[in-house]
């Protein structure tokens, strides 16, 4: 009976081990995204980001811009959904202000948010040359605006 409980605890103890281990390596894929886009060519995107994250009913931004476009979209908390389109005309006209040599784009649509997420990543990889993204940049512009 002392072996099976041993065991038990052993086992327990592995386990407990093993979920904390994995809580660790998923922190360190989901980087902060203050740090994201860091490439001097996309400074305008990551100022942008900043700029959003200091707003207290915004819990994401994801940026990307072209050379005279920027793309953000914006998740908010569930319960903020019902101000939604007045919070986002008020963000869209404060970032126009704030970068006015740059065609503006935000988006708080889900599927826009995935997509520019995927971006995001790939541009933070290296993996996307300027003329793909310009590319991707207009075919998620033109998706957003289909869904509107």
């Amino acid at each position: 009976m002392g072996i099976k409980r041993i065991t038990l605890f052993l086992s327990f103890i592995i386990f407990l081990v093993g979920c904390h281990h994995n809580n660790e390596s998923s922190h360190s894929e989901n980087p902060n995204i203050k740090h994201l886009s860091t490439n001097s060519y996309h400074e305008t995107a990551t100022q942008a980001k900043e700029l959003l994250m200091e707003k207290e009913d915004i819990k994401a931004v994801h940026a990307v811009n072209t050379d005279d476009t920027l793309l953000i979209t914006i998740e908010v908390p569930h319960h903020e959904r019902f101000s939604l389109e007045d919070k986002r005309k008020a963000y869209q006209k404060e970032i126009e202000q704030t970068f006015p040599n740059f065609t503006i784009e935000l988006s708080t649509d889900k599927k826009i948010i995935l997509e520019t997420t995927k971006l995001e990543e790939k541009m933070t990889n290296q993996t996307i040359s300027e003329e793909e993204l310009k590319k991707k940049v207009e075919e998620i512009i033109h998706l957003s605006k289909e869904q509107t």
